[in-house]
């Protein structure tokens, strides 16, 4: 039996490749070269690290501001770029953020009167206009004003003298599928009612819109998921390959073995004692669980990368653990790094393999990963 001697306790990291993500927004470009790219980094940049992609991002010609899902992420990333930032779900009617958003050009949504009136009465009191996004609802049944009640909105906003419109938008219900039908008429509904206000910007395209239809791709593509490398679904994936495209993943995962253990054949593994040893073997401790975001239906199905070769998770996945199982004659030593996630030699992990055996998709896969686990730029 042997133990890490630990000189810190980060034992499990990130790297996010810098060279892989800017290729990927170059590849947004290529396809879209009379739009606007602005990534979407909510949600910590879809778990790659909030403060360490918009700064790889911030001197990228190609990027002309940032998406994020509410007011609190927007404080974050007006700190680290003066590019404008664009708000596109939600935001608290804090003083202390809003006058941040007033100073700093941070465009809100709207999606109700209330919300409007708000906005008007304190653009008032602080002498400043505040910009807006419209959002409307062609048929995701989310945020937004109904079609039928865009017109009358739209009407009502520009009649407020402190509101300046930058934006009308909405978002697609199944963009990624292979039939776009029903996208296709979104889109239609979308561009009936936001095509006659020539002097707004409009924009509906997400990863999968902008690949999939190209006539989605007005002023702005709100870049999220293809901007880290990942594919929004197979079809995606055929049509982006069929059109050129390459995404690189931007993101691997590590650890490293705290504990190597000799294991009798027959004795079993970790909580619940879901795994028995057909043989002896080795057991590799590694300081990785569910907390850190390495999904507990992982248990007994998930492999890990050590030295270009796959190795099996056994047992239960705990808390901040997992087990995996090795031949007694490795030659594999506490220390080793552990890929679980991205590329090693010859063999990759993917986010997408993950995903399966999780009952998941590649989204959640990287967005649970612990935020707290150090993310470190390659």
């Amino acid at each position: 039996m042997s133990i890490l001697k630990l000189k810190d306790d980060k034992v499990t990291w990130l790297e996010i490749n810098k060279k892989n993500l800017l290729h990927n927004v170059e590849e947004f470009k290529k396809i879209a070269p009379n739009s606007e790219i602005w990534p979407v980094v909510k949600s910590n940049a879809y778990g790659h690290g909030l403060n360490e992609v918009v700064k790889l991002l911030n001197k990228d010609k190609n990027v002309s501001g940032f998406a994020v899902v509410n007011l609190s992420e927007a404080q974050t990333v007006h700190r680290l770029t003066k590019k404008p930032i664009m708000v596109l779900s939600y935001f608290s009617h804090e003083k202390g953020g809003l006058v941040m958003a007033n100073r700093h050009k941070v465009s809100l949504p709207v999606y109700d009167y209330q919300t409007i009136d708000y906005l008007d009465d304190l653009g008032k009191k602080l002498k400043k206009s505040f910009f807006i996004n419209i959002k409307i609802d062609v048929g995701t049944t989310r945020l937004g004003f109904r079609v039928e009640d865009t017109d009358k909105a739209i009407d009502y906003i520009r009649a407020k003298k402190n509101l300046k419109v930058f934006s009308i938008f909405t978002h697609y219900a199944e963009s990624e599928s292979e039939k776009i039908v029903y996208t296709k008429e979104q889109l239609e509904s979308f561009s009936k009612v936001a095509g006659k206000y020539f002097d707004i910007k409009i924009h509906s395209a997400c990863t999968a819109a902008c690949i999939n239809l190209e006539k989605s791709q007005q002023d702005i593509i709100r870049l999220g998921i293809g901007l880290y490398g990942l594919w929004p679904s197979l079809a995606a994936q055929t049509n982006g390959i069929e059109q050129g495209m390459e995404l690189r993943p931007v993101m691997s995962w590590k650890t490293r073995i705290i504990q190597i253990k000799d294991v009798k054949a027959g004795e079993s593994i970790g909580y619940n004692r879901t795994y028995r040893c057909e043989q002896d073997c080795k057991i590799a401790v590694l300081p990785i669980g569910y907390n850190e975001g390495y999904d507990r239906l992982l248990s007994n199905k998930a492999k890990v990368l050590i030295k270009g070769k796959r190795y099996k998770v056994r047992g239960n996945i705990c808390m901040n653990l997992s087990m995996v199982e090795l031949p007694v004659d490795t030659d594999i030593k506490v220390g080793d790094d552990v890929l679980l996630l991205g590329k090693d030699k010859k063999d990759s992990i993917s986010a997408e393999e993950l995903a399966g055996l999780s009952q998941s998709i590649n989204y959640s896969v990287v967005t649970k990963i612990n935020s707290q686990i150090p993310r470190i730029i390659v």
